[in-house]
């Protein structure tokens, strides 16, 4: 093996690259062969050009595009290297932190398939201790009962613009509930007013919009996968609560467990948890 002369197999077998990488850096400005034969057309690289790969193999590792590493190649300013590698290191503090935050969401929808698959049978009325949790809440102006799903859909537009104005992770736009307040209650006879969104708020997300706290303690809930059936199954819930004398300690909350698109009607296929804290 001429180390001065490689072959462009050799200098790729050497540096664990492809042939096609070689060629690509080549076309781009990033490294050429220091010989290409007239006749043959073969490429034949110096085993010294290998700091370059290491180079450019590195500024890969560290986030740089095939661009900007030319750009770094082509000046190769040692005075300029600490402040460009400081802006590299503080994008990576916030794609570690964006990673975070994804991998909590996919935890939380983990969590939600599961509690789905746990849960009683539509229609079933049941009790349960809920942990006290926190909600980021959106007044959309329009009562939910009053309109049908398409209308719903609108607003949640409108509800996904306004997280992404405020700086909310993507991911938060998932199983987006709905509220009911207890002002709305009159002697456990409720009038169905709902204009209020909510999602579920993590501890490791740091936003500047007034978070609410859902206390914890024991619910009376039923669950249900159809939007328009939300009404008549929380008129039986509240029924259910004057027939065993229980008292609501809060508002009236509908947590959607999970979703998914359903391709046949072209709408969103809703799981969701009709809830309420009582005593």
């Amino acid at each position: 093996m001429n180390l001065r002369k490689l072959s462009i197999g050799e200098m790729a077998s050497l540096n664990h690259i492809s042939k096609q990488a070689l060629r690509l850096y080549d076309k781009m400005g990033l490294l050429s062969p220091i010989e290409i034969n007239d006749k043959t057309g073969y490429r034949y690289y110096s085993i010294g050009q290998s700091a370059t790969l290491d180079m450019i193999q590195y500024y890969k590792e560290i986030g740089f595009s095939l661009n900007d590493i030319k750009e770094r190649l082509n000046e190769m300013n040692l005075n300029t290297m600490p402040e460009v590698l400081q802006e590299r290191y503080e994008y990576s503090e916030r794609e570690m932190k964006k990673l975070k935050i994804n991998q909590t969401a996919i935890l939380r929808s983990i969590d939600s398939f599961n509690r789905y698959m746990s849960l009683p049978q539509i229609g079933t009325i049941f009790y349960e201790y809920i942990p006290e949790r926190s909600i980021y809440v959106y007044n959309t102006g329009a009562d939910f009962f009053s309109y049908s799903y398409y209308e719903y859909e609108y607003y949640l537009r409108m509800f996904k613009d306004h997280l992404e104005e405020n700086g909310f992770p993507t991911t938060y736009f998932a199983n987006v509930g709905t509220i009911v307040r207890s002002r709305y209650f009159n002697e456990g006879y409720p009038e169905l007013h709902s204009d209020e969104v909510f999602v579920f708020i993590d501890n490791n997300i740091n936003i500047k919009l007034p978070v609410e706290t859902i206390p914890a303690g024991t619910y009376i809930s039923m669950c249900c996968d159809v939007f328009e059936e939300e009404k008549d199954y929380a008129i039986k819930l509240f029924a259910e609560m004057r027939k065993n004398n229980l008292r609501p300690l809060g508002d009236y909350f509908c947590e959607v467990v999970t979703e998914y698109p359903d391709g046949e009607n072209g709408q969103r296929k809703i799981f969701y948890k009709m809830q309420v804290r009582i005593k």
